[in-house]
């Protein structure tokens, strides 16, 4: 990943690109409190609820990063920012999201224009930001142990479950089908309505492509190591998909 050592050095998001951001969450643990801060009451109360720490710090840290990149891109506090919900659950900013955007001062067009998505498994937070677009992303950690195929002839598609079932390591391959569906899902917005064995990820010549199109939508692999599988989708062309470390950022 490359590094930015400051938030108000962050790169333009243009048209034709997505940033992905990854959150280590055992290397944040010593900014878990600032990061707790920045979140609104009700989110606050969201982590409180979960019992297990680690459940607890993995939900501060992607919300706390994501209201922080957001105040970088837009220029607007990360405190003010405002969140509002599709009806399966999409996440979007609210038009005018801010105190300084009601008084003229804000950064409108980045409050309206601006896509995001977050996404967490284990100890990592994965987050993607995309200008006027739809956007989805997914990280998955990988289970080897774990019986996937009764799953997979559930869940997927024949075309699927039979590149699993014939895969040399069938857990990797089937994490890394899961974080593409349920990337495309969250991009598109229809969230748990839509069936994961209603549609197929693009495969090429019995295997899955870093990068692939179907019906408009593109695929995008993430490098994230051995013990993850991820994923962003999108409806619009792209040339680039930089990925950045938040744990080097201070803001």
């Amino acid at each position: 990943m490359e590094t930015i050592d400051d938030i108000r050095h962050l790169p333009e998001l243009d048209q034709d690109t997505i940033h992905i951001w990854g959150v280590h969450v055992p290397d944040v643990l010593d900014r878990i409190d600032v990061l707790h801060a920045v979140l609104c009451n009700a989110e606050q109360e969201k982590a409180a609820r979960f019992h297990r720490e680690a459940d607890r710090h993995s939900s501060i840290a992607a919300r706390g990063a994501l209201r922080v990149l957001l105040s970088g891109y837009t220029g607007v506090p990360s405190s003010e920012l405002e969140f509002q919900y599709s009806e399966n659950g999409k996440p979007s900013l609210v038009p005018q999201a801010s105190r300084l955007l009601r008084a003229g001062q804000g950064r409108r067009d980045a409050c309206d224009t601006i896509a995001f998505n977050v996404s967490h498994s284990g100890d990592w937070v994965v987050l993607a930001f995309g200008r006027s677009r739809q956007v989805g992303v997914d990280v998955e950690m990988i289970k080897e142990e774990m019986d996937v195929m009764p799953i997979a002839s559930r869940y997927f598609t024949p075309e699927e479950a039979a590149l699993i079932e014939n895969a040399e390591h069938s857990c990797a391959v089937f994490f890394q089908l899961w974080a593409r569906k349920e990337a495309y899902v969250k991009a598109c917005g229809s969230g748990l309505f839509r069936e994961l064995s209603s549609f197929s990820v693009p495969i090429e010549n019995g295997r899955l492509p870093d990068r692939g199109e179907k019906d408009g939508w593109i695929f995008q692999r993430l490098e994230a190591g051995s013990k993850y599988a991820s994923a962003v989708v999108t409806d619009k062309a792209l040339d680039d998909v930089p990925c950045y470390d938040f744990n080097a950022l201070k803001w």
